[in-house]
């Protein structure tokens, strides 16, 4: 008869194997750090977002940045005031018309807004109206005044416009006379660190 184990008993020790150490334990990396924020919390002011810019000229305005290694934010920059300035001169003519689709004015009337309402409905130009007020256009470097500047004049008390529609009429004339050679963009290099100089070199 063999002989039973009693349950109560300690179970008796087994060897430990060891383990060996997986393939991707030795690639294991440390965790990431965290990034610091305080250089962007700082400059929250110079970042610009805007909702329904013609992305057209949004890309044109990133092409020439990138033709001329500047931040796309000092091209917006310099484009949009020369486009103001020219507006106050009286050279940039903004007229509001009313739009049949919202409360405030607006700087492109569709060409159906003045039909009579016995033509056809074209709902394709309704949807493209629509997605390009979905569209979010940012840019870093944008000086607080003029963002001011450009809230002020498309507000209520200004041409009562979205602001989105100011700054595509906005473009849209600073890069045609960019385009034409009236606006010259010239970069210019910027300095930003230093460098030591070595013994016995100059």
């Amino acid at each position: 008869m063999s002989k039973r184990r009693n349950p109560f008993e300690a179970p008796e020790p087994v060897p430990s194997v060891a383990i060996p150490p997986g393939i991707y334990d030795s690639l294991r990396v440390a965790a990431p750090r965290k990034r610091d924020r305080r250089w962007e919390k700082q400059h929250q002011s110079h970042k610009a977002v805007y909702r329904g810019v013609d992305p057209k000229l949004a890309l044109k305005v990133k092409a020439i940045a990138g033709d001329l290694l500047v931040p796309e934010g000092e091209v917006a920059r310099a484009v949009i005031e020369y486009a103001l300035h020219a507006y106050a001169q009286g050279n940039l003519d903004l007229h509001p018309r009313p739009n049949p689709y919202r409360m405030r004015m607006t700087l492109f009337p569709s060409p159906d807004s003045t039909r009579s309402y016995d033509s056809p409905v074209k709902p394709a130009k309704r949807k493209q109206t629509q997605a390009l007020w979905r569209v979010i256009t940012t840019w870093r470097g944008f000086p607080p005044e003029l963002k001011r500047e450009l809230a002020a004049l498309a507000s209520d008390d200004g041409l009562n416009v979205p602001v989105g529609e100011l700054i595509t009429a906005l473009l849209r004339f600073g890069l045609k006379a960019y385009d034409n050679g009236l606006l010259a963009l010239e970069p210019v290099q910027k300095r930003t660190t230093f460098t030591l100089a070595q013994e016995g070199i100059q």
